[in-house]
């Protein structure tokens, strides 16, 4: 009889502390998802472009579900660790993906970086007329990521920056 009432003890001593985790999980989310609101609230009031202000939107939303993600997966490894199951084979294969994913996004790191030289050197700006290759255009949009040209028949041609290797600025006629 003992056996059954510590057996039980057992596992409800492991059910409070799951649920004393998540607890913990949650208003740590509250917490944190309030001082991004709180950051980016001053950041409203500074600012009155719109499409900056879309953006904030965007990026305060972005990080709201990052925090949310991270947390609640350390959570979940926690309560699993404490419910006795090995999770070495879960962060092994975690660490596995996160290399794949590494390796995918090289492309996108590359353009972030040839994008970062191209605004930090002031190669080309909006409104310039330049030609990338056999492209020619004006400058209509610049991102970290790529760099929009209009050219004559006002089609948009997008361009990834880490393709950029070289840039004739034209003269305006």
């Amino acid at each position: 009889m003992s056996d059954i009432l510590g057996a039980a003890d057992f596992y409800l001593n492991r059910l409070f502390f799951s649920a004393g985790a998540l607890a913990v999980t949650l208003l740590l989310s509250y917490f944190l998802k309030k001082s991004i609101d709180l950051v980016f609230t001053g950041v409203k009031r500074k600012v009155a472009d719109n499409y900056v202000l879309a953006k904030t939107r965007t990026i305060r939303s972005l990080l709201k579900n990052i925090i949310d993600v991270a947390l609640f997966l350390v959570a979940i490894l926690i309560i699993l660790s404490d419910w006795g199951i090995n999770i070495a084979p879960i962060l092994t294969g975690a660490g596995i993906l996160g290399l794949a994913f590494s390796f995918g996004a090289q492309t996108l790191v590359k353009d972030l970086i040839a994008g970062f030289f191209i605004v930090a050197e002031n190669q080309f700006n909006i409104g310039d007329k330049i030609q990338i290759g056999k492209l020619e255009g004006e400058v209509n949009k610049m991102t970290l990521r790529l760099t929009v040209l209009k050219d004559k028949s006002g089609n948009l041609i997008y361009i990834p920056n880490s393709q950029i290797t070289t840039v004739i600025k034209l003269n305006k006629t």
